[in-house]
Order: C-alpha cells, then sequence, then structure tokens
C-alpha cells in the first residue's frame, strides 16, 4: 500500500517539478509549443482577413468610380457617339449598296406604306433599280405593286425612291433615314 508522504517546508514552494514523470513534462512542452504555435497562425490569418477586407473594399470602391466615370463618359459625349454609330453604319450601306445587296422592294413597301392614297401613283426609282422593280410589278400582278408606274430617275440614288402620288409625294431616302436614327440616338438616355 502506497503511504502519504507529508513535507513541511519553510518557504512557499513557486514551482513544482515532478522528477520521475519526464514523459508527461515533455508532453505538456509539446503542447504548450503547438499552443503557441497556433495563436501565431490563428494571427497571421487575423492579420490577412483585415488585409483582404482592406483589398475588397478598395476594389469595390475601384469598381463604383469605374462606373461613374463610364456613366459621365457616356453622357459627356453621347453625340459623338451616335454620329459614330451613324457612320459606321453609312458605310456598311454604302457598300451594301454599291455591291448590290439590298432590296429595293422592302424600301418601296415602307415608302407605299407612307402614302396618304393608293392609286395613281408613280415610283422613282435609279435606272440600275428599274429591271428589279418592273420584274416585281410583273411577278406580284395582285399584290402591292400592281397598277404601279415604274420610272427611272439619274437623280436619285441606289436603293431610294420618291413616290409620287395625286395627294403627295414620299421620299424614301438612305440619308434621311440615317438621320433619323442619329437624332433618335441623340435623344435616348
Amino acid at each position: 500500500m502506497l503511504e502519504t508522504l507529508t513535507i513541511h517546508l519553510a518557504h512557499p514552494v513557486a514551482a513544482v517539478r515532478l522528477a520521475d514523470a519526464p514523459d508527461e513534462s515533455a508532453q505538456i512542452q509539446a503542447d504548450t509549443l503547438e499552443i503557441r504555435n497556433q495563436k501565431s497562425e490563428i494571427g497571421n490569418l487575423e492579420s490577412r482577413s483585415q488585409e483582404l477586407a482592406r483589398l475588397c473594399g478598395l476594389v469595390t470602391t475601384l469598381a463604383d468610380q469605374l462606373s461613374r466615370f463610364q456613366a459621365e463618359t457616356i453622357a459627356n459625349h453621347r453625340s459623338d457617339i451616335s454620329r459614330l454609330a451613324v457612320e459606321i453604319a453609312r458605310k456598311i450601306l454604302v457598300q451594301r449598296v454599291s455591291s448590290g445587296d439590298y432590296d429595293i422592294q422592302a424600301v418601296i413597301k415602307e415608302a407605299l406604306e407612307r402614302a396618304p392614297t393608293h392609286q395613281n401613283i408613280v415610283v422613282r426609282v435609279n435606272p440600275q433599280d428599274l429591271p428589279a422593280c418592273q420584274k416585281l410589278r410583273q411577278d406580284g400582278a395582285e399584290g402591292p405593286f400592281a397598277g404601279l408606274e415604274f420610272v427611272a430617275d439619274r437623280s436619285i440614288a441606289r436603293a431610294d425612291c420618291v413616290v409620287e402620288t395625286p395627294k403627295g409625294i414620299i421620299k424614301s431616302f438612305v440619308e434621311q433615314h440615317l438621320e433619323r436614327i442619329g437624332e433618335a440616338l441623340v435623344r435616348v438616355e
């Protein structure tokens, strides 16, 4: 049986170290070191987290500034952007018209829709468009081109037309359409 050992000391004990348990002491020291390392890692993670939060705030601020700059730039240059868009469209249309890649039927049909009357109509077109127009009239004897008189007019550009009725004249010119598009673009907010 184990006996209890009692020791009386004159001074208080500051620390106790058990000499007969070296394995436990080494384990305690290892655990203490691991705890210190974990605290250090936690401190590093907290520091990185704060830096990341600061950088996210900076990116958000920069994105907001960029968005405001974009809106201001577009607002300040709206007319320039509109003119540029119309000029690009003009160049594409000029190239398509000069290569004959357009639908004269659609041009005439659109002009006829704006005509105040559909009787005694004369449609003036460029001489190069006249054969296609005459073919439209022959192919659609009962259609919207029946009864129209097509006349070649050298003063009218290709892909344009002038519809003459007893009640008025309707002009369908590519340039006028482009101008209206440009005006509409400037008005858009």
